[in-house]
């Protein structure tokens, strides 16, 4: 699990990176044993309100830098894979909000027969929040900072399957462990250094060929590494009892629904503990080979920034891809989030509608244009915000 922070920040990452992500088709570079594949993608447009506040809205054109390449070996069956991706961000009417974020990230995907295979993952992370988004710095407290937030950020996990597609039962186990540390304005941001521990185990049983049923446990142990006392600890642990089923019914329509409880328990006795009846979806139609739905759909407890216990969020997204023909490509998306503060009583309603369209040039060279319009209503006005913003993005490979 991570820590869902900055909310807003989900639609704001529609403007940093291209409907399109992997539109062109990379050709790798053998290093012996290992084979490279470097991209490079540049994106310039607008956005009229980067800081996603209410009042005294600040434009600017924005241009991002971001190369990534990736790094992949294979010895029989398994597979390995090192991805190392860079983003230079240009505000150029707001030279304080430029930022260099990394991202490393390795996994390894090992079987060791039929029935068992383990996939492992390790990553990195240098980035930052933009001002205006996260719980810190949202609303009225977009600019009481002069600059973005920076953390670092690592993680480390494993899943195990025992068991194969096709068997009358099947069993996954996860355990992962992150821990998040912010680098600058350590006044406001030390109390929100945390580590989490997640362990889930799900267990898979075939009901007909294309459908199984499924039951999944899922505990997170969140872990606030600088609380300011004891009494007010957002220390909690966090448990989830799904059902639900999975299923590839026909080469149309595939998915994955689950239906159950989440407990989450304060370790502070001055914190309510609470309960709430969850769900995630995500459900895939194709009606043509050239053209895929997307609906997801779920509810989580999120994190919030000490003033509330919690953040109870409901989201529900569709997106429609569609090709054309062999070079042109579009895209349309809606999502919308709803989100409940226990405590203060504020209460967010968050739509997004984004458009976008690519065109390949030659095999390694894609031009995206998107467009997007991300508007929040609250009951607290000084969180209401909307954002309309434009983006081209070249895409470039060897």
């Amino acid at each position: 699990m991570e820590l869902k922070h900055a909310r807003c920040g989900v639609f704001a990452s529609l403007v940093l990176s291209s409907t399109f992500v992997n539109a062109i088709e990379p050709a790798s570079v053998s290093l012996g044993p290992v084979s490279m594949e470097p991209t490079l993608t540049v994106r310039t447009g607008h956005s009229d309100n980067i800081f996603f506040t209410a009042e005294n809205q600040k434009s600017s054109a924005v241009t991002v830098i971001n190369p990534v390449v990736q790094f992949i070996a294979e010895d029989g069956a398994n597979a390995y894979k090192l991805t190392a991706d860079l983003r230079r961000g240009v505000y150029h009417s707001s030279k304080d909000d430029n930022y260099t974020d990394l991202q490393l990230f390795g996994d390894a995907n090992i079987i060791f027969d039929v029935r068992k295979k383990l996939d492992l993952l390790a990553a990195y992370l240098k980035a930052h929040e933009a001002r205006g988004t996260g719980t810190i710095t949202e609303g009225p407290n977009a600019t009481i900072n002069d600059a973005p937030i920076k953390y670092n950020q690592k993680i480390v996990g494993a899943t195990y399957t025992y068991g194969v597609d096709e068997a009358q039962g099947r069993i996954v186990g996860k355990l992962s462990y992150t821990v998040r540390d912010y680098t600058n304005f350590r006044s406001l941001t030390e109390p929100r250094d945390y580590d989490i521990l997640s362990t889930g185990v799900t267990f898979y049983y075939r009901v007909m060929p294309k459908t199984s049923l499924l039951f999944e446990v899922r505990r997170d142990d969140i872990n606030y590494q600088n609380d300011v006392t004891a009494a007010s600890s957002l220390d909690s642990t966090e448990w989830k009892y799904l059902v639900g089923a999975t299923w590839d019914a026909t080469a149309k329509t595939t998915g994955v629904v689950k239906a159950g409880y989440t407990k989450k328990n304060f370790s502070a006795d001055a914190r309510d503990d609470t309960g709430e009846f969850s769900w995630e979806a995500e459900v895939s139609w194709a009606p043509r080979t050239y053209s895929t739905f997307v609906l997801r759909t779920g509810q989580e407890l999120e994190e919030s920034n000490g003033n509330d216990d919690y953040i109870d969020t409901r989201f529900m997204s569709i997106n429609w891809d569609h090709s054309w023909n062999d070079q042109l490509d579009t895209a349309l998306a809606y999502a919308f989030t709803n989100g409940s503060y226990d405590l203060t009583n504020r209460e967010d309603d968050t739509n997004s509608v984004t458009a976008g369209v690519s065109y390949d040039l030659r095999r390694w060279m894609t031009l995206g244009l998107d467009v997007y319009h991300t508007e929040r209503s609250s009951n607290q006005a000084e969180y209401e915000y909307d954002d309309n913003g434009v983006y081209l993005s070249l895409q470039g490979s060897l």
